[in-house]
């Protein structure tokens, strides 16, 4: 996908989720309000924060899909991981609040919830509502590859368990008269929250970090790429750095060393065109030429696939 699209699809997505999301935040804190649920109004603050975490996403996508530049010689798209290390902050921040709420609530005993009816009409609007916001979102975070989408998307899903959990606390409160029942579902949202947050922060970390998630295949592919190129031996000292979207590549490989430099470079040229053939997402690869049979002390980069698998 070309940048200008994927400029173009993160943009409407994070405008959609603005609007959802402060649609649901002000139904939610409304009913909160004059209900006295707290349930539902911790529901509603984690909704609001998920409008900031839209609006971090769309100037996140709009500074990640610039252009390298003298500053950023390998461009910008780690400012999606950037942008999702904030929000993960911003969630944090909110389900701690809503948790020392909740258990201050708890011991003063001033629990009272009005009009049950309505707090599970809105419950069951929000979980709805979410669990439509994080299909879409995740859609958008496969199609473009974006982490500040997964993690967005990854957050609805989280407010759909929270919404479900205010809306069968509600039913459990009208039931059986208990209103503390309301209280404590306030203080699990808020671990649920904090929960997603410490999870958000942490997956960014191997980007960050100029690792890779498990599972990821890339090396596999690599090698795979370089096997079909005649004349070329050894790929070795394989690293790859993933920025947003794209994966940088840097190998070594080792040719016949009665090649002239001209034939040399036109089969670099070739493990270059092997290795990004058929996988838009490697945006670079960097191919340094070495003579059969050299050995060198070389203590970094990936030798084999296999060597990968046993380093994760």
């Amino acid at each position: 996908m070309e940048n200008k699209d994927r400029a173009s699809t993160a943009r409407i997505g994070s405008i959609i989720g603005v609007v959802g999301n402060a649609i649901l935040a002000v139904l939610k804190l409304l009913t909160g309000f004059f209900t006295g649920s707290v349930a539902i109004l911790a529901d509603g603050i984690d909704s609001s924060t998920d409008i900031l975490t839209s609006l971090i996403t769309l100037v996140s996508t709009s500074v990640s899909n610039k252009p390298p530049d003298a500053q950023h010689p390998y461009g910008h798209e780690r400012a999606d991981a950037v942008a999702s290390k904030i929000v993960s902050m911003v969630i944090f921040f909110a389900g701690a609040q809503l948790a020392m709420s909740s258990i201050e609530k708890l011991f003063s005993g001033s629990s009272s919830v009005e009009n049950l009816p309505l707090v599970v009409t809105v419950a069951m609007i929000s979980a709805i509502g979410k669990y439509a916001l994080y299909r879409y979102k995740l859609a958008i975070a496969r199609k473009i590859d974006s982490s500040v989408f997964k993690a967005d998307a990854l957050n609805m899903r989280s407010d759909i368990i929270i919404s479900l959990s205010v809306l069968f606390g509600s039913i459990l409160v009208s039931l059986t008269g208990f209103q503390i029942i309301d209280t404590l579902v306030g203080l699990a949202v808020s671990t649920m929250v904090i929960k997603t947050a410490v999870g958000l922060f942490w997956e960014t970390n191997f980007e960050l970090m100029d690792g890779l998630k498990p599972g990821d295949d890339i090396y596999n592919i690599i090698f795979e790429a370089v096997s079909r190129v005649p004349g070329v031996q050894n790929p070795h000292k394989v690293r790859v750095r993933k920025m947003g979207y794209k994966y940088l590549v840097d190998l070594d490989i080792e040719v016949d060393p009665l090649l002239t430099v001209r034939k040399a470079h036109a089969l670099a040229k070739n493990v270059e065109k092997a290795i990004i053939e058929g996988n838009e997402s490697v945006y670079d690869v960097h191919v340094h030429v070495e003579p059969a049979g050299n050995v060198e002390n070389e203590n970094f980069g990936i030798d084999s696939v296999s060597q990968f698998e046993e380093k994760n």
